[in-house]
């Protein structure tokens, strides 16, 4: 009873990391372009981000299903340990990364962290190689899919937007930062509800079934937006200004050309159920938007971003693997 209740308060912690981590990537572009206070999009964000979860996971959760069928798991104690030792390594280098300001993938955390834990376990052959190919897949999705969205939308609303006084773009700022929000919460919160949905069916001692019925986790869906929209709503401000201020200086409208394309990538994946990252999606449509207009790029911030992005699958994967053994062992 006391290591399923561990297991629970780890996966709020591990909610509640990513709204303060990963979540500021929502709201980047509109406090670097100075339409809004942190404070004020961060509230705004955390409200958009609970309707995101909710909303999304009724409608489509095929993004949970990966997550939760990622690799095979049993009943009993081994199995509440994968999901224990997987979120701590993700929390562990989520907090790092964030004292540096460096916005992380708690999504590349997670499937790296579950893999590790799950082999030091059960061994190779209990990871998802299909899982894992949609893993891949929405990772060249969000980096070269959103580059090229984010180039094409920039071009289209530069035109659409030339006689467009920097006033009312700012209010489409808005909307697109709530839609982004919103974004955010249909994909990153289902993760953490395919976490939920593993621990479920760890503790019945039941195999994860292929696909997830939503009205069955309702309560599940409910808790996890509730707990990310607290994280959110905290925030974490220094990683909104890194994005937002020096990857690249955007404008009011560059700002919302990213915006747009950061929604149609991540609304894209989500339908398809890829697993992306926010942080991987925010970062290149800015860089896209920037790179359409020729801007400077801050390189400094960038290499930095990429670092971790490079860092995040070996670093959780060895992490999450070295703890397994060590806690298995008691």
């Amino acid at each position: 009873m006391i290591i399923q209740t561990l297991a629970v308060i780890i996966t709020v912690l591990l909610i509640f990391t990513n709204g303060l981590t990963d979540a500021p990537n929502a709201i980047a572009t509109i406090i670097g372009s100075k339409v809004m206070s942190f404070r004020k999009a961060s509230i705004i964000s955390a409200i958009f981000n609970f309707i995101g979860i909710a909303a999304m996971s009724f409608v489509n959760i095929s993004v949970a299903d990966c997550i939760s069928t990622m690799v095979n798991v049993h009943g009993g104690l081994n199995g509440i340990l994968v999901l224990i030792t997987a979120m701590l390594s993700v929390i562990i280098f989520a907090l790092v990364a964030m004292r540096f300001g460096i916005p992380t993938s708690e999504t590349h955390g997670l499937v790296a962290g579950l893999t590790g834990s799950a082999i030091a376990v059960y061994g190779i052959g209990s990871v998802n190689g299909a899982q894992w190919l949609s893993v891949g897949i929405g990772l060249i999705w969000s980096i070269f899919g959103t580059f090229v969205v984010a180039f094409i939308v920039e071009k289209m609303l530069k035109r659409a937007l030339r006689k467009v006084e920097d006033t009312v773009v700012s209010k489409f700022q808005i909307i697109s930062m709530c839609a982004m929000s919103f974004m955010h919460g249909a994909q990153d919160g289902q993760k953490f509800i395919g976490i939920l949905i593993i621990y479920t069916f760890i503790v019945k001692g039941l195999k994860v079934p292929e696909y997830i019925v939503p009205t069955d986790f309702a309560f599940v869906i409910m808790f996890v937006a509730f707990v990310m929209f607290v994280g959110v709503a905290i925030g974490g401000e220094k990683i909104a200004e890194n994005v937002g201020n020096n990857v690249t200086q955007l404008s009011k409208k560059q700002a919302l050309s990213s915006d747009i394309a950061s929604s149609i990538t991540l609304f894209l994946a989500s339908l398809n159920g890829l697993p992306v990252s926010t942080s991987h999606v925010k970062t290149m449509a800015i860089l896209g938007v920037g790179k359409s207009d020729k801007q400077t790029v801050g390189k400094k911030a960038v290499i930095g971003i990429i670092k971790a992005w490079i860092l995040t699958f070996p670093v959780c994967l060895i992490l999450s693997y070295i703890l397994a053994k060590i806690f298995i062992r008691f």
